[in-house]
């Protein structure tokens, strides 16, 4: 259903879980500030205060910041929290030991100063450490240790962001090509980490949704990968990761797939019953053993990540046109798809977060999930090795049209090399 034609979200709910996010963010660089947070003498700081890493945890507020940045003006409370938080950065971004870093590690000195370069960028300068950054830089563009293709997009972004010294001689489009956004997933076996790859290299190829890039695939196959992205997250009760897959509709202007729209409803769901979207390090037992100060505070270090990265999510859905409809639509095929992947989806252990809402959409909204639900089955089966249930579920898509989609095809595949295996493997047994 194209998005025009349905309910959007509504923009004060979605200002309300931005300045959640911000909240978060202050609450998170006062713990910060509350110590000497950087490994003094260490060209990269590591020091960690409750198990938060202080320098990822300082660029990655700087990064939320500078991604809500463009709709600001859109409530007083987000305008307020950003130029707290900022005020509260600024120290942390150019402590002395940041600034060590940068000096005594110059390969680097980007990362280092991310931070910085977004307060820059934000309204809050400094040109003595410009300075200090611009002489480390001196040393070459390609000086440094080697880096994955998502990681030399973050060069380019910070080169963007950061608008002093020499302009990169090296255009991004071949780093995307290069990227994951350029290259199929594996909808069967990708990790957590190949995810993650994607993930950074929409927001960095894209400048966190301000910019539209040239794709270097079709829409619909980058679209298709991060539906089967979004699968491996909601099957691993990752709501960090779930959060960031998103990203990919409206940082890249894509209309909202059936599965993005379900995985959004669920984490607004989850993120307004507990209070909070919890991290993947968030334990319930140890947070309900604890009392109100210690479990804020333990709730908090194990989940601002989480809450960072729907903060992102809902700041850039709130630029024009980017809104993802309130439900999931019908679906127009695939009818009866739903009811028949409802019995093999395995009861047995622990519940993932996507099962009981799953099963709580009308029939024509399971049809329309039906592909996300098909790729979470097709991935279990994978990982158990349970060819049967991978050959009874391909059946399944066949009959309901399914089979259009990275998971389906994969598993197809699968299927023709284990019957190339036993062949092999019968023609060289004695």
């Amino acid at each position: 259903m194209p998005v025009k034609a349905a309910l959007q979200w509504d923009r004060s709910d979605l200002v309300r879980r931005v300045v959640h996010a911000l909240d978060v963010a202050n609450q998170t660089v006062r713990i910060l500030a509350s110590v000497d947070c950087p490994n003094a003498g260490s060209p990269i700081p590591t020091k960690n205060v409750d198990g938060l890493r202080c320098e990822k945890a300082v660029a990655e507020t700087a990064m939320l910041l500078l991604c809500v940045e463009p709709i600001r003006s859109l409530d007083q409370r987000i305008r307020e929290q950003v130029d707290l938080v900022a005020a509260l950065l600024v120290p942390l971004a150019r402590h002395e030991d940041v600034l060590g870093g940068i000096c005594l590690d110059p390969g680097l000195a980007r990362d280092h100063a991310i931070a910085h370069a977004v307060l820059s960028r934000l309204g809050y300068p400094d040109r003595d450490v410009d300075n200090l950054l611009s002489e480390s830089l001196a040393m070459g563009a390609d000086f440094g240790p080697e880096r994955l293709p998502h990681r030399r997009l973050e060069q380019q972004w910070f080169a963007r962001v950061w608008r002093v010294g020499e302009r990169t001689k090296h255009p991004d489009s071949r780093f995307i090509t290069d990227s994951m956004l350029g290259r199929p997933m594996d909808a069967l076996g990708a990790t957590r980490l190949d995810i993650y790859a994607f993930t950074h290299a929409v927001m960095y190829a894209s400048d966190l949704g301000r910019r539209r890039i040239v794709l270097p695939r079709p829409a619909r196959a980058i679209a298709a990968d991060a539906d089967v992205a979004l699968a491996f997250s909601l099957d691993s009760n990752d709501f960090d990761l779930a959060a960031e897959v998103m990203l990919t509709w409206p940082m890249l202007g894509l209309a909202w797939s059936p599965a993005s729209i379900f995985a959004f409803q669920l984490l607004a769901d989850v993120e307004d019953d507990i209070g909070f979207l919890p991290g993947l390090a968030f334990d319930l037992d140890r947070y309900q053993a604890l009392t109100d100060e210690k479990r804020s505070r333990f709730a908090l270090v194990t989940s601002y990540h989480t809450a960072y990265a729907m903060g992102f999510l809902c700041a850039a859905a709130l630029r024009h046109g980017c809104a993802p409809p309130v439900t999931v639509p019908p679906a127009r095929r695939s009818r009866g798809a739903g009811a028949a992947l409802l019995p093999l989806i395995n009861t047995n252990g622990p519940a993932a977060c996507w099962r009981k809402p799953f099963s709580a959409l009308s029939p024509g909204q399971q049809d329309s999930i039906a592909p996300l639900v098909l790729a979470v089955l097709l991935r279990r089966a994978r990982t158990k090795g349970d060819l049967r249930l991978i050959r009874e579920l391909l059946e399944i898509a066949l009959a309901h049209d399914l089979t259009d989609g990275p998971g389906p095809k994969q598993a197809a595949a699968l299927l023709r090399r284990s019957k190339a295996l036993t062949l092999t493997i019968s023609q060289c047994s004695p």
